[in-house]
């Protein structure tokens, strides 16, 4: 089985040490879900009534554990109710990773149902606030993020599109004119 970016994703969450993800599923986060549940051995996934909860419970984690807190909720409104429990974690200082789902890159700026730009949305929350646009992108952003979350001790908010979910981790779907490469 090819490994996707959501998988990716969830490798490198374990690599940091997080052994806990809060959110609620739905469709805007379903690669990054079946990431998640490949690697539910070592990653457990906490279902939350509402994403609200979510924030406030990887908040409530971080300041508990002094560890990194992680929720997940999907694109739209579901990304909109994290904000709550997130301006939480950055006025009492404690370090939470919040991951969105995003429509895919090819129906960006269509007004697809719910579409809502969460990167640029969550700007003021978030120290390190990326929206992922190649899968080579993968881990280096995952790894600014979380350092960024805990060095800054605030939010990293990181948002996928749906079809880079489920890309092959090492996808490069563009032609580059520069001779830069992907940092490692």
């Amino acid at each position: 089985m090819r490994e996707i970016v959501g998988e990716s994703l969830a490798e490198r969450l374990v690599e940091w040490g997080v052994d806990t993800v809060f959110g609620l599923p739905g469709d805007g986060i379903n690669g990054l879900m079946e990431g998640f549940r490949r690697h539910q051995d070592r990653l457990r996934f906490l279902l939350v009534h509402h994403e609200e909860a979510a924030a406030f419970m990887a908040t409530g984690y971080a300041k508990a554990t002094g560890r990194l807190g992680v929720c997940v909720a999907t694109s739209g409104p579901g990304g909109i109710h994290l904000l709550n429990g997130l301006y939480d974690a950055k006025l009492d200082h404690v370090p939470v990773l919040a991951i969105t789902g995003m429509q895919e890159t090819s129906l960006l700026g269509s007004h697809y149902q719910q579409e809502v730009h969460l990167d640029r949305l969550y700007q003021d929350v978030a120290g390190y606030n990326l929206m992922i646009t190649n899968p080579q992108q993968m881990p280096a952003v995952v790894d600014l993020a979380i350092r960024e979350a805990l060095a800054g001790r605030t939010v990293s908010h990181l948002t996928f599109p749906n079809d880079i979910q489920v890309a092959p981790v090492g996808q490069d779907p563009y032609r580059h004119p520069a001779p830069g490469t992907p940092p490692s």
